[in-house]
């Protein structure tokens, strides 16, 4: 079983869930991971980045690793490219319960763009570590 914290428009609810997850994965709860949160307007999706805070998302669970290559090519990582050629890099990280910040959910799977990526696209810093298309439309 793979497992992968997303943030973004692969949440449940969000655009690009039913097309790239559909009836394959499992939602296995909500979770944070290390790192900061940013909307990139131009684009209308949102990065997360290795820099200091809390980024709150889902953990989805897919039987076959090979889901991984429609989310990879919907992040437009490529592992055998050096990582300043991708747009987002796939790490492992470890991630938290936001209801007992201190108890680790594991080691999954997620999506982190460079600083530098995040600045070329005039990303937004999202203080409070949540993105959604809807509380975008809303503010």
């Amino acid at each position: 079983m793979v497992r992968v914290f997303v943030y973004g428009t692969l949440q449940p609810g969000e655009r690009f869930h039913r097309p790239y997850c559909g009836d394959r994965v499992q939602v296995q709860g909500r979770a944070m991971a290390p790192g900061r949160l940013y909307h990139l307007p131009h684009l209308n999706y949102p990065a997360m980045t290795q820099e200091a805070g809390w980024v709150y998302g889902v953990i989805l669970a897919f039987e076959n690793a090979n889901a991984l290559e429609k989310l990879d090519e919907l992040e437009g990582y490529l592992s055998e490219r050096p990582p300043c050629d991708n747009e987002y890099n796939r790490l492992d990280t470890e991630v938290f319960d936001p209801q007992t910040p201190g108890r680790s959910l594991g080691t999954v799977l997620a999506y982190y763009m460079s600083q530098q990526r995040v600045q070329d696209h005039d990303g937004i810093w999202l203080p409070q570590g949540v993105w959604s298309e809807q509380g975008l439309s809303n503010s």
